[in-house]
């Protein structure tokens, strides 16, 4: 029998929580996020799961290809665009759209020689990590970027010229979006953006908290997991996960049970003394899974049909569980360690992590099924 920790990935869920991403903003084109490998629900499954958003957006050219090869026929977004100029070449021959974030980037596409299908240049509204930051830029810098612009212009295929986005640093917080969209208004206004070009603003938790920013193209990413960006999502996001279902579920088996007396102690350090005689399950996961070893003792966890509490250290490969809440546990009962019962941001805020981290934690190691209807 091989090890039971496995990761199903609902696959028919991703689609639903599409469509209901979709009724948020029903007039944006949707670039659906599935860069690290979907989330770590594979770019297989994403593929599947979002064959109705309007394209895709990725950050290598490795996934890419596997996007294409898989079938992939609509618009492909690089989010961090090209990592060095020889990529420009697969990225033309992929027919991939790109963001321009810096000079150099801006240099490349200019001295390239073949064909660019869509550029999005990204302005740096106030998150300070990528972008073309206008407000520090003298007034000779604007004009020479500007005017590289506009050659750049002339250099793409498409019909609407350059395009334009920025990223959200707190979207969830009050007016959260105001000064940001403001700098990328005026950061469009120094480098001479010309009315018609496309316009990208939104992520998940701005399609939600901040409306009028739902542009041409909107971003969604967590949420199509079915999951919000922060461990205390406003009321205004919570609204909308009661709407949205989880697209995988960690699970595992019990492969071992103790019965210890009041004051013993469970797992490494002595971290969990008992309060009383109880049953321990140990069950056959641990951090080397992906399992957050930051999970602290009363994190839920679903034994059988049962919500029991986690105690102890969790370790590579095993875990321990206060069985008080399921008497009849044995070797081979069912444990649910997120997913439909226990909820994946019960687990990161238990442990002090966030989902993505839980979603793109999972290792190779542990085996993987989909659920595809």
């Amino acid at each position: 029998m091989s090890r039971p920790a496995t990761l199903t990935i609902l696959q028919q869920n991703l689609t639903k929580n599409l469509v209901q991403v979709r009724n948020l903003s029903d007039k944006s084109r949707i670039w659906a996020c599935v860069k690290a490998g979907g989330y770590g629900h594979g770019i297989d499954s994403a593929i599947r799961g979002f064959s109705e958003a309007d394209g895709l957006a990725l950050l290598e050219i490795e996934e890419a290809y596997e996007a294409r090869h898989l079938g992939w026929n609509k618009p492909l977004l690089l989010l961090e665009g090209v990592f060095n100029e020889r990529e420009l070449e697969e990225a033309e021959n992929l027919k991939l759209e790109m963001v321009i974030h810096n000079e150099d980037q801006l240099d490349w596409c200019l001295n390239f020689k073949g064909h660019l299908t869509g550029i999005w240049i990204k302005i740096n509204s106030g998150m300070n990590r990528l972008g073309f930051n206008t407000q520090t830029m003298s007034k000779n810098k604007l004009k020479k970027i500007s005017d590289n612009l506009n050659l750049l212009r002339k250099k793409v295929i498409n019909k609407n010229g350059l395009r334009w986005l920025t990223h959200f640093a707190s979207a969830d917080q009050p007016n959260g979006c105001q000064i940001p969209s403001n700098i990328f208004q005026i950061s469009l206004e120094h480098l001479n953006y010309i009315p018609g070009e496309l316009i990208s603003l939104s992520n998940s938790s701005a399609l939600v908290c901040s409306p009028e920013n739902n542009s041409d193209w909107v971003r969604p990413g967590i949420l199509l997991y079915g999951s919000p960006s922060s461990n205390k999502p406003n009321s205004e996001i919570e609204k909308v996960l009661k709407s949205l279902l989880p697209t995988q579920t960690l699970s595992t088996e019990i492969v071992g049970i103790q019965s210890i007396r009041k004051n013993e102690y469970v797992g490494y350090g002595t971290a969990y003394k008992s309060n009383s005689s109880i049953r321990v399950g140990v069950a056959a996961i641990g951090y080397a899974d992906g399992y957050p070893r930051s999970a602290q003792s009363g994190t839920p966890i679903l034994v059988g049909n049962k919500k029991c509490n986690l105690i102890g250290v969790v370790s590579m490969d095993l875990i321990t569980i206060d069985l008080t809440n399921c008497p009849d546990a044995k070797i081979g009962t069912p444990v649910e360690c997120w997913g439909n019962s226990v909820s994946a941001i019960e687990i990161a805020q238990a442990s002090n992590r966030l989902c993505y981290e839980l979603f793109t934690g999972v290792t190779a190691r542990v085996r993987r099924t989909i659920i595809a209807t």
